[in-house]
């Protein structure tokens, strides 16, 4: 897994613009993995992990669901292509870099090949390109007390009211769709690619009272946690 800020997703995205092109090496191999698997391959990248003598090779595609194709488990911070996906798109990789003398099945078993979703750091990105005045103003204009902040993290968006017992009343509340709309409104501004839908919209609810009394009032401890996911 890997932020907006990084410099890979920064070139992912220039070439998802329009304003880049995948290198040259990786456009024969891209229009394989495409073609085969029924994917998008936006962009291709490799490192060699010298700690580890191997080759890593990234591949990243369009949406989420491209992704579950290639990798072996649903949960984004597992990116690892499935073993036999692996086996092939590795072969393909020797296969079109022949003259670099790729040629052992050893060679085979020290590539190594992950694949992310742009979609799901691209949605990452567009709730960090939202300012906090603009959350503020949401429910404040509805003018409930209750609420202490939203806050979003990858696709996960929290909205916390003060004390646990508050947190059946916000739910319950004709004002929680509201905000719910509002907060949806508020994303498609910033989402340069039409990826969030309104379904993917559901904030879920949890109380300050319980940050800082389970999570020492830390953000790391709280979204790093199974519950605060």
């Amino acid at each position: 897994m890997f932020l907006p800020s990084d410099i890979k997703y920064k070139e992912t995205k220039l070439i998802k613009q329009g304003k880049s092109k995948i290198a040259k090496k990786f456009k024969s191999l891209s229009n394989w993995i495409s073609d085969t698997y029924n994917v998008r391959v936006l962009n291709i990248l490799e490192n060699f992990n010298e700690s580890a003598n191997r080759l890593q090779i990234e591949i990243h595609v369009e949406t989420i669901k491209e992704e579950l194709k290639l990798t072996m488990s649903e949960e984004y911070y597992f990116n690892d292509i499935s073993t036999k996906k692996r086996k092939e798109i590795v072969g393909k990789y020797i296969q079109l870099n022949s003259s670099d003398n790729f040629s052992s099945s050893q060679k085979i078993d020290n590539i190594f090949t992950y694949c992310f979703a742009f979609e799901r750091i691209a949605k990452h990105e567009v709730t960090w390109l939202i300012p906090e005045s603009k959350i503020e103003k949401i429910y404040k204009e509805l003018e409930i007390l209750e609420i202490w902040k939203i806050l979003s993290y990858v696709e996960y968006i929290v909205l916390f009211v003060y004390k646990d017992y508050q947190i059946d009343e916000i739910k319950n509340s004709m004002e929680f769709k509201l905000i719910e709309e509002k907060y949806f409104e508020l994303i498609r501004e910033y989402d340069e690619f039409n990826y969030w839908k309104r379904d993917d919209i559901k904030i879920r609810v949890d109380s300050k009272e319980n940050f800082d009394d389970n999570y020492n009032s830390s953000w790391r401890f709280y979204f790093d946690s199974p519950h605060g996911k």
